[in-house]
């Protein structure tokens, strides 16, 4: 992100408003194929884009990141966000574009959160010819109570 965002993403299926001291993490995948009738190159018209959002916890982006390749180089650390106190690491993801395939796991300060666990979930998004996924997982940004 160039500059801070300050508006609230309204979008559900990547964020809820939490209580203070609460971030939630998201990752955002997508696929789209349109036809080019190109036989030598059957996916000429295939596009896919996938994101991992940072939100506080009025859902205002803090950071967005767009790993390269299908697993993201696991594990993905993201240590540049200087208003949280510990590392967040993506410890393992499939960015498959669907409600089911979709999933991510990170580990930050003392706890592990995943898709599947914990009220963490995936929403399809989908959009005319566009397959997207939605799927968030808060995290207490303190750490787990010991």
């Amino acid at each position: 992100m160039d500059k801070p965002e300050t508006k609230q993403d309204k979008r559900d299926a990547l964020c809820l408003p939490t209580g203070e001291g609460t971030w939630t993490f998201a990752m955002r995948t997508s696929e789209v194929v349109f036809p080019t009738f190109d036989r030598d190159n059957m996916w000429a018209g295939h596009a896919s884009t996938h994101d991992f959002i940072l939100y506080d916890n009025n859902c205002v982006p803090q950071g967005v990141y767009s790993p390269e390749g299908n697993n993201c180089g696991t594990p993905y650390v993201i240590d540049d966000m200087k208003k949280l106190p510990y590392v967040i690491t993506v410890k393992s993801v499939n960015f498959d574009p669907s409600k089911s395939g979709a999933y991510f796991r990170i580990s930050y300060a003392n706890g592990d959160y995943m898709i599947r666990e914990n009220h963490a979930i995936c929403h399809d998004m989908n959009k005319g010819l566009r397959v997207e996924v939605g799927c968030r997982a808060a995290f207490p940004i303190h750490g787990e109570p010991k």
